[in-house]
């Protein structure tokens, strides 16, 4: 009973967090944010969209060599995709082939 009732106060957390930052992104007016999430997908079906491995990819100013800098490709990904995108278990997935195209083109 008391784990039915924590994870019901979870959901209905997760989802005020998820209400919140839209709100606070159209006050900034980060309208652009085309990043879904893997737990958006109830079926998963994201992983039929191309997929393209995030190994190798060529970061600019790395702190910690290897360490790669996700902001980069997240601000690149919502400035430039026109589909929607999804980041699970070391690959993205990228809704418009185009959009993956030009990911690899720019930073592979």
């Amino acid at each position: 009973m008391n784990t039915e009732k924590s994870q019901n106060e979870t959901k209905i957390r997760k989802s005020n967090t998820k209400e919140l930052l839209e709100r606070l992104r159209s006050i900034r007016g980060e309208i652009r944010d085309r990043r879904k999430f893997f737990s958006d997908f109830k079926n998963k079906e994201f992983l039929n969209w191309t997929p393209v491995s995030k190994e190798n990819i060529k970061f600019e100013k790395e702190l910690v060599p290897g360490s790669g800098v996700l902001t980069e490709l997240i601000d690149w990904c919502n400035s430039n995709c026109e589909g929607y995108y999804v980041a699970h278990r070391g690959d993205l997935y990228f809704e418009d082939e185009n959009d993956a195209a030009m990911f690899i083109m720019v930073w592979k």
